[in-house]
């Protein structure tokens, strides 16, 4: 893809971090997602992603991907006390605010 030229749908790129990226109408794709989802017959669900089994970014090839299932990295539960926190400290700061006007 040549600098200052539009790209057109089908188009290829290789970012710094050495993914390869295609042109849809919809904008830049990874292109080992679109492999995936084409083989699949279905989009790729939320909770899914592609993995390279080679750990090669370049190597395409459906044999070398693998689909996994995302982890949940923070509970629910965990999420909520987490915001419950941020907010009882928000209250605390306001109302230290509110005490110096």
């Amino acid at each position: 893809m040549t600098r200052g030229v539009i790209a057109q749908n089908g188009d290829t790129r290789i970012s710094q971090n050495g993914y390869h990226y295609t042109r849809t109408p919809q904008g830049w794709a990874l292109t080992h997602k679109l492999v995936a989802e084409e083989h699949l017959g279905r989009k790729l669900r939320h909770s899914e992603r592609v993995r390279f089994k080679n750990r090669d970014r370049m190597d395409l090839r459906w044999e070398n991907l693998s689909i996994i299932e995302k982890k949940q990295t923070v509970s629910n539960e965990k999420k909520r006390a987490q915001l419950r926190a941020k907010i009882e400290d928000l209250q605390a700061q306001l109302e230290e605010l509110e005490e110096h006007e």
